[in-house]
Parts: C-alpha cells; structure tokens; sequence
C-alpha cells in the first residue's frame, strides 16, 4: 500500500512538472515570436530587444577607475575653456581633437598621469562637497539627488528583493527642504509593528533633532569621537562574527594582529594610531571618519602568508628582547598565595 502510494504521488508530481514545463515553452515561444516581431518593427537586433526586457542588470566586471582618455579631456577643458562664457565654450568632440593634437599629452610617463588623475579626483571632490549659493538652489539639489535615490533602490529592490527604509531632513531651520521618507515593499510596517511608531513620526522628530542640534566646535569633537569609535566597533564585530569584541589599541600587535590574525589598513597619515577618544584635533577626526566612510580605512583578514611574515617578525623582536605592546603592571602582592573566597567549606576532592 505505501508502494502504491509512493508510485501514485510520483506520477502526480512527474504530470504537474510536464504541465510546468509545457506552459514554461509556449511562453517562451510566444515571447520569442513577439521579440521578432518588436525587432523587426524598430529594426533593431533581437539580442538588444532581450537586454532591454525585464529588471535585470548586466554589471561590468572590469575596473571602474578612473580613466586617462577622460582625465585629459578635463586637463585640456579647464585650460582652453576657462576664458570663455556659457554658450561660447568648445565642444567636446573639438576638446578631443585638441588633445590628439597636443603632444605634450602623448606618450606620458606614470607620474605625469598620476598628477594629471590627482587633478581630476580633486575637480570631483570639490564639486560634490560646494555649497550652494541660495536655499532654493539646495533644495532643489537634495529634491533631484534624493529622487535619483529612490529610483536606484527601487530598481534595487526588484533585481534583489532587499528591504530598504530612509529618512531625510534637513540641518537647519533656515533650510527649506522638507523632511521625507522611503521605502520598498512594506518595511515601514517594520516601525509599526515593533516599535509602535508611523514614518511620519519618525521624520518629524528627526528633523527636530537636527535643526535644535547646535554644536560648538567642542561638542562636534566629542559626537566624531563617538562616530568614529561606532566604525571602527561595527567594522571589527562585522568582520569578527562577534558581538563581545573590543579594539585594544595599547596592544594592537599581540590581541588582535597576532591573536586575531585580524589588522587595520588604511589609518590616515598624520593621525596617530590611537582611541579616537584620545584624538582631540576636529580636523584629525574627520580625516579618520572619511577614511572609514570612504572604506579606504577598513578592517581585514590577514592570509597566511601574512601571518607567518608578521610572525616571524614578532619573534625576531622578542629575541632581541624588545617588549611589544605594553605589560600589564604587576600588582603589589604577586607571589603571596591567597585563599579561594567561598571554598572553605567545599569538600576535599580525592587525587586519582
């Protein structure tokens, strides 16, 4: 009977599959007819009619880098257009030409496209980092960048299925922007649910948080100390798998590089490798927290080789006799045998 059983929910199962893959191919037939019949109608190929289908997204591979063609096209802008007004600047096919045609832009070596790509990183920076000249002008800057945004995570979202919820609002009271919420699929149900409070709310209170926030230089110090240190936690529990670790900057090279075999790249020049709450220099902080924004400051893994190169490196120095690290101060009664509190009484335990 559990044979019988068995074969009959087998051939039920094997029917129900051969109808899937039955309505799976007429789908794909008539999609196939109907992309001839679209290719043909635009005169366009078939393989770009199917790229253009559906949510998916074809990522490149190769580096995203900054390019030299590009940064010479900049080089050569900023000198022959600087002059000129709006409406009687080159083009950028004409700019091209004039490039071809410098020879002083030929046959660089890599010190000259370093400094030349240096320039261009700088252009870039400054121009998302300007302030703009009025509020209306501000808002209208955070109005397009957020819908750029939205329109991003939503895309995101259908190629990913990810849950994304944000809040925006502005910094000061004389800020024309209004505060604002996103979110995809039903996440904001999420602050509903656990924390018993609507999006709205939590927009309204945030931007009354940010605009009563007025930090002197004294206090913005003490908020970057704790951003930073929050990195820095986040960074090492993330890669850590754990939740109970914490950074021993006194012993850096023996509790974590040696023991951990986990380290630190990337800490900015200039800033001593130290808590960010002994760093009391605002600008040092902020070098530290763009580092660690930016993932150019960022926790990693050593690889074996690089476990036994610093290993032998650590030995090599003990054997001369030079302390790494810091020892822990030794206490006034080393030596003297102190009795175990609350073990009086407990049984004697029989030696075997």
């Amino acid at each position: 009977a559990q044979r019988a059983s068995r074969n009959f929910l087998a051939a039920q199962r094997k029917e129900t599959e051969d109808a899937l893959t039955g309505a799976i191919r007429r789908l794909l037939a008539e999609q196939n007819d109907r992309i001839k019949a679209i290719a043909s109608e635009h005169g366009v190929t078939q393989d770009k009619v199917k790229k253009l289908m559906g949510g998916e997204r074809y990522y490149k591979k190769g580096s995203r880098n900054t390019q030299l063609t590009n940064v010479l096209i900049h080089a050569k802008a900023q000198e022959v257009n600087a002059d000129h007004p709006c409406g009687a600047k080159y083009s950028l096919d004409k700019i091209r030409e004039m490039v071809k045609a410098d020879e002083s832009m030929q046959n660089l070596v890599h010190e000259e496209q370093q400094e030349y790509i240096t320039k261009l990183n700088e252009c870039c920076a400054l121009q998302n980092m300007s302030i703009h000249a009025t509020n209306t002008a501000a808002a209208r800057d955070v109005q397009s960048t957020l819908d750029n945004v939205f329109k991003m995570l939503d895309g995101l979202a259908l190629r990913t299925g990810i849950y994304t919820c944000l809040f925006a609002s502005r910094g000061h009271v004389y800020n024309t922007a209004q505060a604002t919420w996103f979110s995809t699929d039903n996440v904001m149900d999420f602050w509903e649910d656990v924390l018993q409070t609507e999006a709205d709310e939590i927009a309204r209170k945030l931007e009354q948080w940010a605009c009563m926030a007025d930090l002197d230089e004294h206090e913005m110090v003490q908020n970057m100390q704790h951003v930073c240190t929050r990195l820095l936690n986040s960074g090492l529990r993330t890669i850590a798998k754990r939740r109970d670790i914490c950074i021993n900057y006194t012993n850096f090279d023996i509790a974590m590089k040696d023991k951990l075999t986990i380290d630190l790249k990337g800490w900015p020049e200039g800033v001593p490798f130290q808590s960010p709450t002994s760093i009391n220099d605002l600008k040092a902080l902020l070098k530290v927290c763009d580092a660690l924004k930016d993932g150019s400051c960022r926790w990693f893994h050593m690889s074996p080789h690089q476990r036994e190169e610093y290993a032998a490196k650590l030995t090599a120095h003990q054997k001369k006799g030079e302390v790494i690290g810091k020892l822990c101060k030794k206490h006034a009664d080393a030596g003297v045998p102190h009795k175990c509190k609350g073990k009086e009484n407990a049984p004697l335990r029989k030696r075997v």
